[in-house]
């Protein structure tokens, strides 16, 4: 959890603009599960096809840009899942810049 909470508190700071979260609900969902799967061992990327969006299930509950989640239409991704999100979830923010903000506060 605590992975998880200092990897908000720096894109918290890292965005100027008010909605921020927006940007981790259309297009960047993957990008974070996939940051925050990276270091919080044991946990597994999951996917809502029917939403089009994806979280990360830790510590006994789904999480995303908001917090803790309802997994209701949630499931593991796949290889094919995660090859669909690659391609398909597009963040509308400079992912290498972000990363490089990320990586200087040591979160990478």
């Amino acid at each position: 959890m605590q992975y998880y909470e200092k990897i908000l508190n720096a894109l918290k700071s890292y965005f100027t603009m008010k909605n921020w979260k927006e940007l981790f609900l259309h297009g960047g969902c993957y990008w974070l599960a996939n940051v925050l799967y990276q270091g919080i061992p044991s946990s597994s990327i999951m996917i809502n096809r029917k939403e089009e969006h994806c979280a990360l299930f830790f510590h006994n509950g789904l999480y995303d840009v908001r917090g803790k989640i309802s997994s209701k239409y949630f499931r593991p991704a796949g290889e094919r899942d995660i090859c669909f999100m690659k391609k398909n979830y597009i963040p509308k923010f400079d992912v290498k810049q972000l990363e490089e903000y990320l990586t200087q506060l040591l979160l990478l």
